[in-house]
């Protein structure tokens, strides 16, 4: 008792936290209520401002401005005061020692001449080289400016100065050469030769960080409003056609409208009613799984898989909504009653989709129109593809979800314009774009399919292949068992069929049923030819040895790897029947004895489904009607009552979900194919003589 609440308030749990998910992914600020598209008319009652708000430049018009700033920005150049320092001291050092090695080599009546003239030099060339430095040495201009004007820094102090007013090196170069020369030609006395180039480099240096610096601040300063709209003014006229000024005021207004909460409302409030109405659409999927799926809800994993799928297109369509370039009609949502209605009833799978999208609706622009869209269109989906088989179902089910949508906008369209030339095609391309991606249904099938360990229609045809490695072995081993599980799948699947069960796992179960027969083969009738071994032994040996095939058949099936669904209908097909044969044979050999029944009763489990129930009655039939003396219809007739009475009287049936009607389906499903087994036809009264 414990453990049933403790499992029950842990599913409430497990929904709870889905909810708060959910709630974290929704906008928590004031849902902008109009959808707008520029360059179409504005489809809305005519619009006025409830309150003062800015409005925004466009993205275009302020990526134009930072681009405006990128391209009119000017370099920054930093004034070394350092370099004529270090210059005019070597220069100084270096004439010093040019002087005196050319000052022996002066005729003695001409050295006082000679130092002066050399003194009055190196003087002169200082006071150049402080000339030309305090001009300015400059860096080329760095590559990607189109200007000729710079700015300086010098002594902390940024001047806006022409490029041309500074000198280059070549320049500078010049100078001094001329200088020189000029100098040499006043005297006749040999100067010594000066290299200009080791005392000319820049002192006006390119700076590349504080130039992105500028830059960074120009673009940082910029205003990102262009005016004001006031309270009672009016934004825009009903139809009135969306050009760009009226877009971009539209789009402050929205933009101003969703701060508006997150500054002034109280989140905890919105919070709150957000849970509060999630919630309230997930009970919905709980309670219908409570009720009327109680092997889902019982599953802890089953569950997962509902919320997972669910949360995967909510987040999905969130990040949609956010964006300026996916519309959240490209989220395929469609795919997830197609998944769902692969593993489950295509009931369970439209609800599914339905607690879905009613949640994405809050997210979506037009809310009511995107949940009455893919309402539609799910159910379309679902219609398409009940039963997933083939993979160019997928394809026609995507042309028709397309088709859905086109028909359905444009039914909206005109029911809200009155007219068709104000049909928003980009819409188009969104719902093709939606319907190519349900292609991803089939891939997205097989990876649910493991995540969560699920059997789909496909997974079933696969297992059902006569040719697969298992049943090759047992049509190896066991020839005559093979045969009989091949009648009992196609007998069964026909049966399903007719009572609406699930006829591929029922054909897939069939199959498999009797593969533990493989390792015992010859004590099984259908595969004996002449001798039979259960002859030579005692009925409870053979007991043991034919209840054996139910626990070897799950080894097997285990061991191959055998689908859960699947593998039950090895231990269900026999249930806990009794194994009449050898019992009433036993009470034959010791008729004074006091039997305990319960050692020739099978130690299976009893048929939990309708799949499971009607393998049960088909195998025990087509077996049985393998040992009529005489095929009528009567005897068949009688053989089929007999067996299913026989079924319920034991109460073997007790657990499935099947109901007498349906057993009488089943039942003349059977007779039907026994009498075409066996060609049984009317037996005509004989000519009177």
């Amino acid at each position: 008792m414990f453990q049933k609440r403790f499992d029950f308030f842990l599913k409430i749990l497990i929904f709870a936290l889905a909810a708060l998910i959910i709630v974290f992914i929704l906008p928590h600020s004031n849902k902008f209520g109009y959808e707008f598209q520029k360059g179409e008319p504005w489809k809305h009652k005519s619009l006025i401002a409830e309150f003062d708000f800015p409005v925004y430049k466009s993205d275009e018009t302020v990526k134009k401005e930072k681009d405006s700033i990128l391209k009119t920005a000017k370099p920054y150049f930093i004034y070394d005061n350092n370099v004529e320092k270090k210059v005019t001291e070597e220069f100084n050092k270096n004439f010093d020692k040019l002087f005196y090695a050319n000052k022996n080599k002066i005729n003695p009546e001409n050295r006082k001449e000679f130092e002066k003239t050399a003194k009055k030099l190196k003087k002169d060339f200082t006071e150049k080289l402080k000339e030309i430095y305090e001009t300015g040495i400059i860096e080329s201009m760095p590559s990607g400016f189109k200007t000729d004007r710079i700015y300086v820094l010098k002594n902390n102090i940024a001047d806006l100065k022409e490029y041309e007013d500074f000198l280059t090196l070549k320049e500078a170069y010049g100078i001094l050469y001329d200088y020189f020369k000029e100098y040499k030609n006043k005297t006749s006395l040999p100067l010594p030769e000066i290299n200009f180039y080791k005392y000319i480099r820049y002192n006006v240096i390119y700076d590349a960080a504080l130039t992105q610096k500028a830059k960074e601040r120009q673009i940082k300063n910029l205003s990102p409003v262009r005016g004001m709209i006031q309270a009672g003014e009016r934004i825009i006229y009903e139809g009135q056609l969306i050009n760009d000024d009226k877009y971009q005021i539209l789009l402050s207004l929205k933009k101003e409208y969703l701060s508006e909460q997150s500054s002034y409302g109280d989140k905890f409030i919105v919070f709150a009613g957000q849970f509060i109405i999630t919630g309230a659409v997930l009970a919905i999927l709980f309670l219908h799984l409570f009720f009327y799926n109680r092997k889902i809800f019982d599953s802890n994993r089953k569950l997962l898989y509902f919320l997972s799928l669910s949360l995967l297109f909510i987040i999905s369509s969130a990040i949609a909504a956010k964006s300026d370039t996916i519309n959240v009609y490209y989220i395929p949502v469609t795919i997830l009653p197609l998944i769902t209605a692969t593993f489950y009833k295509p009931r369970t799978a439209f609800l599914h989709h339905t607690v879905t999208i009613m949640l994405i609706g809050y997210i979506a622009a037009n809310g009511f129109e995107y949940i009455l869209i893919q309402f539609i269109a799910g159910f379309t989906a679902i219609s398409g593809v009940s039963r997933l088989y083939r993979r160019s179902q997928i394809l026609w089910t995507a042309l028709l979800i397309f088709i859905t949508y086109i028909i359905i906008y444009f039914a909206l369209t005109v029911v809200r314009e009155g007219k068709i030339s104000d049909m928003d095609f980009s819409y188009t391309i969104w719902f093709a774009v939606s319907s190519f991606l349900v292609l991803m249904a089939y891939p997205l099938i097989y990876l649910f399919e493991k995540l969560f360990g699920f059997l789909s229609d496909v997974t079933l045809i696969e297992l059902s292949d006569t040719n697969r490695p298992l049943l090759k072995l047992l049509a190896e081993k066991a020839p005559g068992s093979f045969q009989h599980t091949v009648q009992v799948a196609n007998i069964s699947e026909e049966a399903a069929r007719e009572i609406g069960a699930n006829a591929l796992l029922v054909r897939a179960g069939a199959l498999y049923h009797d593969i533990g027969k493989m390792n015992n083969p010859s004590f099984f009738t259908e595969n004996q030819h002449g001798e039979n071994p259960h002859d030579k032994i005692d009925p409870l040996k053979s007991v043991q040895i034919i209840k054996k095939h139910v626990d070897d058949g799950i080894k097997i099936a285990a061991k191959y790897g055998l689908p859960e669904e699947v593998a039950d209908f090895i231990p269900t097909h026999h249930g806990t029947g009794k194994i009449m044969f050898f019992l009433h044979k036993y009470k034959e050999m010791h008729p004074d004895e006091e039997i305990n029944e319960d050692l020739f009763c099978y130690h299976g489990i009893l048929p939990y489904s309708k799949e499971t129930a009607i393998v049960m009655i088909v195998d025990s039939v087509e077996a049985a009607s393998r040992t009529l003396k005489e095929y009528t219809g009567e005897t068949i007739d009688n053989l089929i009552e007999q067996i299913v009475h026989s079924k319920i009287a034991q109460n073997l049936l007790i657990n499935a979900d099947i109901t007498f009607a349906e057993i009488d389906k089943v039942k003349k499903v059977l007779k039907t194919k026994l009498r075409n087994m066996y060609h049984t036809r009317v037996e005509y009264p004989k000519e009177d003589e």
